[in-house]
Formats: C-alpha cells, structure tokens, sequence
C-alpha cells in the first residue's frame, strides 16, 4: 500500500461526519459507514474486485446485568495478497431504565464496526483516528472558505415580519414570534436600527 493511497483516504469530509451527543463516545465524530465503501472504491476499484471485506468469525456472548452481546472478525482483501481484520461488537439485548431491550440492528452494527476497525489500516479516516480533527475543522488546514458577508434584510422581510408578529395572539404570542424572526434574519442578514423599531413596535402592538 502507498502512502498516496492512504492519503486519499485519510480526510472524511466533513459532511460525513456527525458529532455524538450521548453514550461512552460523546463529543466524539460518528462517521458515515456508506462514505468508508464509497472513499474505498475511489481508491482501489469496485466492491468485489478491487477489493472486498467477508465475515471471518461471529461470536454472542452474555454480558452483565442480563446483556448479550456479539463479537465479529471481519477480514478485508486488498488486490490479491493483502488481507487485513478488524474486530467489533455491538448489543444484542440491552438494559437500560426500562429494561433489558432487544436491538434488531445489532448483527449490522456489528459487522459496520469490524470493519470500520480493518480499515483503519489502510488509513481510511486516519486523520479523525490520529486526533487531526477538532470537531468543526481539520488541523493546520485553513478555512475552504470565507465567511459569507451578511446581507441586508429586505423590505419585503421587515413587512412579512411585521405581518407575523401583528397575526399572532396576545403579548407572549407577539414577543415569541419576535425572538424567531430577529433569531432566524439575523443569522443571514442584517437588521438595520430602524428595522429593527419597526418590528418591535409591532412585537408591542405601537
């Protein structure tokens, strides 16, 4: 394998990845598992000929508190000599505040970690693995772009605006819908000082 290889593998663009909000992983970046098949193929040809991954072990296995889990081994070829495994598990039957819970993706969620775990040699993700990426953007690597500049809301925005706030009902109904319009334009656009009067006369029924 060649370190050009590696490189084209290495960076998940950041539309494939998500941040987790909960569990033992949180803060940390879930990555999309149909992008690893997809960066794969790019670099070494289709599923099946260039490359492919098979099951080389399953095992399911109890764990505590009445859980059962299950272990894969999953090999991955690389042209015709090169064979690399990865392991993963996942949950089978879970306990949590309402109970022991069974998971029908658990044999998948599995599979997808095992090989995510092969892969990781090839350097598919390395850079996310290596502590290269801080959440929003990679390491040492300037911004794609600039910030886009902020245009000025419209006429057309400030009556609508106004249209909304007077239609909703009542003083907590009219400052509700102000706070999401201001929230909402102010994100792309900007409110002039007068713009903004208009629309909290209208937040204040004046």
């Amino acid at each position: 394998m060649s370190m050009e290889n590696w490189n084209n593998l290495c960076k998940v663009p950041l539309d494939k990845l998500k941040k987790i909000e909960f569990g033992n992983l949180k803060g940390k970046s879930d990555i999309n598992p149909q992008w690893r098949i997809k960066a794969m193929t790019e670099v070494y040809g289709e599923c099946g000929v260039g490359w492919s991954h098979r099951l080389v072990e399953k095992n399911i296995v109890p764990g505590a508190n009445g859980e059962v889990l299950v272990f894969m081994q999953v090999a991955v070829r690389v042209g015709e000599n090169v064979e690399i495994t990865g392991l993963g598990g996942s949950n089978i039957i879970v306990k949590n505040k309402h109970g022991l819970n069974s998971n029908d993706e658990a044999f998948k969620m599995a599979y997808t970690d095992a090989l995510g775990t092969a892969l990781k040699s090839l350097g598919v993700a390395s850079e996310i693995y290596e502590g290269n990426f801080d959440g929003t953007k990679y390491k040492n690597e300037e911004p794609t772009s600039a910030t886009p500049i902020k245009q000025p809301m419209s006429e057309e925005h400030v009556l609508t605006g106004i249209k909304s706030i007077e239609d909703a009902e009542g003083p907590e109904a009219k400052f509700e819908k102000f706070n999401q319009i201001i929230k909402y334009f102010s994100a792309k656009n900007d409110i002039s000082i007068e713009q903004l009067g208009r629309l909290t006369a209208a937040k204040d029924g004046k």
